[in-house]
């Protein structure tokens, strides 16, 4: 089992570096020009609207209401983990 454990834990973790990326890149190139206070507005502005639609629009079907919170809690902490994570690079 836990070696089931590593390899889902191992999985995860490189779904969320490949994610990371690809929105660190797609979103520098679509901001960047604007200067620094853009970007950064920009960043917010895109994490919240995607933690409101995350717990607005999220229905899990098949789950228990407590799931469903939890997995909402859980995509709403990664949202703004990975939102917060960008900085503006001046290169």
């Amino acid at each position: 089992m836990a070696e089931h454990t590593g390899e889902l834990q191992a999985i995860n973790t490189a779904w969320q570096i490949a994610i990371q990326e690809i929105l660190r890149m797609v979103i520098r190139d679509m901001y960047h020009g604007e200067g620094e206070a853009a970007f950064l507005a920009n960043i917010k502005r895109i994490e919240e609207a995607a933690v409101d639609s995350i717990h607005t629009d999220l229905r899990l079907r098949g789950t228990d209401e407590w799931t469903e919170v939890l997995v909402k809690e859980k995509a709403s902490n990664f949202v703004t983990t990975l939102l917060t994570s960008f900085t503006y690079d001046r290169t």
